[in-house]
Parts: structure tokens; sequence; C-alpha cells
């Protein structure tokens, strides 16, 4: 049944149309994604400079189904200078181009995929710089749509906690892929296998960076290693291998003797750095899809298990039933604080990502202690309340996390606690009118903004259609 929900944000109120749906609302799901993806056509491509592109819009009004480029608050716990506000970041799109594949594959409507490439092609023309062949993505940059240029002044290239559809764009323009992954070589302190680096990279600036006030943070490592990995597979060149033999190993060999932990961030003055955190699991994950990447080069599988496994160890509190947000390297508590499920912040939003990559490592390896810290990530989600005001994000992993293990773990319920996240999400986050139709940031927000996880949504929602059809959805829906 159609239902208007009255929703406060701030200084005004929106009357905003919501589904709400009966028990088993099976091809609703795939009719919500096709209409994201429609009006994300519709109202989202770039048409606000002298040179019309196909880039999708981070930021869409869904007042008057416009592309804004300022006066638009940022979400709770993003940043001001981290959003694509009135340009585009294909990072913060990683997902939805995979849906938009799906969706074609799915429908057989050819307009998803051919949307999806050209929105890739022109970003791998438009997007690298010359003199590093670094893209203008991740973190910092983006590409606004008003200077027709790549926002430079943001200076610093920096991976996201998404992983970077390599194959996607290798598929359309190898070269400027090679090139945008040889370019992360400029992270390092030097041009040399193993050496330490900087999260950040100057973009315009082919220069390694200085080792004094640099942030080497352990999930990049596992970034670095997994595009090096990656390169190598499709080039055969064994510079590539080193590289990424090298980036796994720089944390690998700093491991606490008997604990197995290793420090988030060596050589940074905090205290908060030389903990051992989830940062742990992000790095493992990484070289893991790297061993995949690399057969021949059975360490990378066996350091991420191994690395995933000391997190699992010394992480988990079975007193408080929760994940410790970060222990000692020694293995002991550095205080009581757990990780949430819905936290998603700047800095946080760890617990759910873990549940996804333990239930990966379950699915490569057969590895029932994974498998069995994704169970309880699902189930701490599922007796969790969702907060007032929480991020779209955290229901859209905790929907891929109850498919990753319905594929898993069949007779665990997963399947009707993904039902219940879709109906959440579409309840609270759908704006739709007419044709159009949108997830905005939080309820009661009139904006969607692709930084805040709709694509991961999107895409719960069609594997869920496919689960429910008896047609499971191929591709890779990992993180």
């Amino acid at each position: 049944m159609l239902k208007t929900l009255l929703m406060k944000r701030r200084d005004f109120v929106v009357c905003a149309p919501v589904l709400l749906f009966a028990a088993r609302p099976s091809a609703r799901w795939l009719e919500i994604a096709r209409r994201f993806a429609d009006t994300l056509l519709a109202c989202g491509l770039d048409r606000l400079g002298t040179k019309a592109t196909p880039a999708w819009a981070g930021v869409i009004d869904s007042r008057s189904w416009t592309v804004p480029v300022a006066d638009v608050p940022p979400p709770p716990g993003i940043r001001p200078h981290d959003r694509a506000l009135g340009g585009a970041n294909l990072y913060h799109d990683a997902v939805t181009l995979r849906v938009f594949h799906a969706l074609s594959r799915r429908t057989g409507d050819r307009r998803y995929r051919r949307a999806a490439d050209d929105y890739m092609r022109w970003f791998l023309a438009a997007c690298p710089h010359p003199a590093t062949g670094l893209l203008a993505w991740g973190e910092h940059l983006y590409y606004d749509f008003t200077r027709d240029a790549a926002a430079a002044e943001r200076r610093h290239h920096e991976f996201l906690e998404w992983t970077p559809p390599w194959d996607l764009l290798w598929a359309l323009d190898a070269r400027a892929v090679a090139a945008a992954i040889a370019g992360l070589r400029y992270h390092h302190f030097e041009d040399r296998p193993g050496s330490l680096y900087n999260r950040h990279a100057w973009y315009d600036r082919p220069e390694h960076q200085p080792a004094t006030g640099s942030q080497p943070w352990i999930r990049h490592a596992g970034h670095f290693a997994h595009a090096f990995a990656f390169l190598h597979a499709k080039t055969g060149e064994p510079r590539w291998r080193q590289w990424a033999l090298g980036d796994a190993s720089i944390y690998w060999t700093r491991r606490h003797p008997r604990t197995g932990l290793t420090e988030s961030c060596i050589g940074d003055p905090r205290p908060s750095s030389r903990l051992a955190s989830a940062q742990m699991a992000l790095l493992a994950y990484w070289l893991r899809k790297a061993g995949v990447l690399l057969p021949d080069q059975p360490l990378l599988g066996e350091s991420a298990r191994a690395l995933i496994r000391a997190w699992e160890q010394y992480g988990w509190n079975a007193q408080a039933g929760g994940w410790r947000k970060a222990v000692h390297v020694d293995g002991t508590p550095a205080g009581d604080e757990l990780d949430s499920p819905w936290e998603f912040a700047y800095g946080g939003g760890a617990l759910l990502p873990y549940g996804r990559m333990a239930a990966c490592f379950a699915a490569l390896d057969g590895d029932g202690v994974m498998l069995d810290a994704a169970r309880r990530v699902a189930l701490l989600a599922r007796r969790t309340p969702f907060p007032e005001g929480a991020s779209l994000q955290g229901l859209g992993i905790a929907l891929n996390l109850a498919l990753d293990l319905h594929a898993l773990d069949a007779g665990g319920a997963w399947l009707q606690d993904a039902e219940r996240y879709a109906r959440m999400a579409v309840e609270m986050f759908w704006r739709e009118d007419r044709a159009r139709g949108l997830f905005v940031r939080v309820p009661g927000d009139p904006y969607y903004e692709a930084k805040t996880g709709a694509g991961d949504v999107a895409a719960g929602l069609l594997r869920l259609d496919g689960e429910l059809a008896g047609r499971r959805l191929s591709g890779d829906w990992t993180l």
C-alpha cells in the first residue's frame, strides 16, 4: 500500500511517498532497483558545465530532481571536503556500476550497461592526471561539473573502503588503468617494493612522499597489494608481482610475535595509531583478494587468514558479546568500548563490513571460524535497534551480509533478515514521485548522496529479488 510519511529534518518538513509492503514483495525489489537506475540517468547526468558528460552526480535533490552545486549540508559523519557536491566521484559509484551491469543481465535492457560503460570510459579519459596517472576519485578528489575539470585543489589521492572496480575499468581502457595502478608507487617514500608509504599521494605531482608527517594506515597496504596483484595478473610483468608482495609484507613483518596483532599506523605518534583494530581485517581482506589474483603466491592467502584470525581472537569480547573498537598489540584490551553495527561515520563503521569480510573468507576457504564470526555480526545487527537518524549505508551492508550468509548457511533465517532490511531501507529512505525514485541519506532528508551507500542498497535489492525468484545473481558482490 502507498502511504505518505511525514518526516522532519532541521528547518524543513517534507512529505515523502513511502511504500509499505506485504510479507514477500519479491517483484517490487527489482522494480525499485530499476527505478533508482532510471532516475539516476534521467536526473543525475552532468549537464551543468559547457560540456555534457555521461558522469553520474554525487548529490541529487529529490524535491526538484536536480543536481545542486552548493548549500547542501553534509550528512552526519561525513566531512564537507570529502564529497562530490556538484560533481562526480566514480569511486562512490563503484557498487552502483555493478548494479547497472546486473540490471542489463536481469532485464535484457542494454541501456544500463551502456550507461555504466559510458561513464567509466569517460572517467578514464577525463580524470587521470597526465603527470601521475592517478585518478580523480577516492576520499578527497572528484570531477567538478561546473568547471568541467577535476577538483585538483583537493590535492590528495586516497582510496576508500570499497574495492575499486578495476575489472570493469580494465575492460574499457587497459592503458589508463595500468597507468593509474603504476601511479600508486607515488604513495611510497621511494620507488622500491615494500617501502613505507603515505595514505595520501599528490594527484598532480609525480613525486614520492616524504617520510616526515606521513601516515601509512594499515588498510592502504592491502589496497595497494591488491591493485598491483591485479596489474600483474593482467600483464604478467614481474615487477608488479614484486610490488604486490612488498606491500603485503609491510605490516605482516611487524606483527606481535605472540598475538599476531599489528598496529594500525606505523610511525604515527598518536597512541590510538599504535593499537590493533578492525583495520587489520581490511588489510587481510584485500590480501586475500590479491591471493585469488596470484594463486602461485600462497603466502598472500596464508597471511590474510592469519591476520583476520588474530583480530577475531583478540577483538571479540565474549563476555560482553561484541567486538572491541581496539586492543593493544599484546592482546590486552584498550578500554571497554564496543563497536556498534549501525555506526557509520568518518573513522568508524567497521563492524558490519567486518561481517561481510568474514563471510568472504568463509566462502573462499570454507573457514568455519570466519563463518561463525559473520553469523555473530549479523545476529548482533538483528538484535540491535536501528537508531533514529542512522545512515542508509548500514542497512545496505547489513542487507548484503544477510544475503552472503543465506548463500553459506541457508538454515539461519538470513533471508528473512534480508527482507526486513530491504523493507526498512524503502520505508525510511526511499523517496519517489511518479516515475522517479532515489534513496536519501538519512530519514527525512531530501538528498541522494552516492557516498552514503545507495549503491549497496540497490545491489542488495537485486540480489534479494534473485534469491526470491530462485535465480541467484551472478557477479562479484563482495565489498
